[in-house]
């Protein structure tokens, strides 16, 4: 279990950004969170309210389509679930409507992801790097399948470009410091697939989960780990601009930690002491949440208040894992599974203290899961 927790729940990265024009009105935010921070033990005067919603259709929560679960957040306020090659539509309370599915009667052998268009009438489904799928978000049908003229090895995710395009992610050998010096993480395509230009060099780890998130307004942000330390966004016109910069200090994992190890294991790179790898970045009308790797692999989740240079964290529980996958105006967005008795008994971490305080999640009943919603104050 606590492999899997570092291994999964620790895939932190900070974000990269070389080979890219960004905008003279962009304003990068620089974030020293060890210092502008306080670590907090109660979250009970931050929260103002918290929102559980079951959801009761079947997932397997020990899968790997589970473990790189997103959740979307439509222009009228649905939900949507990616989830391994399909994508569940939910009403705001929960109620499931329709799924887009994408069936080509065999597995894929490389990883699916989906985001919403610009002008958010559209799902984007890429089936791994061969295939971009079209849907209509008002009633799920397909629109059409855009075979990608030339494959890019390695996709990870898709997050939305101007003019109908799309960018994606690709990583060289994630989860190790052994990858292609100079590969660029991120490739823009037009709405025909045609390929118009990569930025943001890979310089150090990377691990492969939760690299692109939706953010407020249908913006995306966009992580890198190792050795760069940035984070973008692409904005509401889906325009790729540098958003925030991490900066730790001495207790950072220096640039050249993993470069000085040979091929450094990501368990070993995980527990070493220093804070590393910003992951789970959430962005929404009021706050700013991400999740840090501390010494010995210990999570710590990241709370600034947008505007302002100040914030608090909280060390998470290493035993059951909560991460805000997705944010609106007012509320963040985590999925909880089933949590057994004495996890719910047991647990320091402050934000499942408050949760569970306030409802009864032992999940005995016909529930796969439960969405959690929380707004700050």
């Amino acid at each position: 279990m606590k492999m899997k927790s570092i291994i999964i729940c620790f895939c932190f990265c900070c974000l990269g950004s070389w080979g890219h024009m960004l905008s003279a009105q962009e304003q990068v935010r620089a974030l020293c969170p060890l210092e502008q921070c306080i670590l907090v033990t109660d979250l009970a005067d931050r929260i103002e309210e918290i929102q559980v919603i079951p959801i009761k259709q079947c997932f397997d929560a020990e899968s790997l389509e589970w473990m790189r679960k997103k959740l979307l957040i439509g222009p009228g306020g649905d939900l949507l679930l990616v989830y391994g090659r399909e994508v569940m539509c939910f009403d705001a309370a929960g109620k499931y409507q329709f799924s887009m599915k994408y069936d080509q009667g065999k597995e894929c052998p490389y990883h699916q992801d989906a985001c919403i268009s610009v002008d958010q009438k559209k799902l984007l489904f890429a089936y791994g790097d061969s295939e971009v799928v079209f849907f209509d978000l008002n009633d799920g049908c397909e629109i059409e399948r855009l075979p990608m003229k030339k494959p890019l090895q390695l996709f990870e995710e898709i997050a939305p470009a101007p003019d109908g395009g799309f960018y994606y992610y690709s990583i060289s050998a994630p989860c190790t410091n052994n990858f292609e010096r100079g590969h660029l993480l991120v490739t823009r395509f037009d709405k025909n697939g045609k390929k118009l230009e990569s930025s943001i060099p890979q310089v150090g780890f990377t691990v492969n989960i939760f690299l692109v998130s939706q953010a407020v307004g249908n913006t995306y942000l966009i992580r890198t780990q190792g050795g760069d330390n940035a984070c973008y966004r692409v904005n509401t016109k889906g325009e790729l601009e540098k958003a925030y910069t991490f900066d730790f200090g001495k207790r950072g994992i220096p640039d050249t930690y993993g470069m000085l190890k040979g091929d450094l294991m990501l368990q070993d790179y995980m527990r070493a002491d220093y804070y590393k790898m910003p992951i789970y970045l959430c962005e929404g009308g009021k706050f700013f949440y991400f999740t840090c790797s501390g010494p010995q692999a210990v999570a710590y989740n990241f709370l600034y208040a947008r505007g302002k240079d100040s914030g608090i964290y909280w060390k998470a529980d290493p035993d059951l894992e909560i991460h805000f996958l997705s944010a609106d105006e007012d509320y963040f967005y985590a999925l909880l599974e089933s949590v057994p008795e004495e996890m719910i008994r047991e647990t320091q971490d402050p934000l499942l203290r408050q949760i569970f305080k306030q409802f009864a999640l032992s999940l005995g009943e016909e529930t796969s899961a439960r969405l959690v919603k929380v707004k700050f104050k």
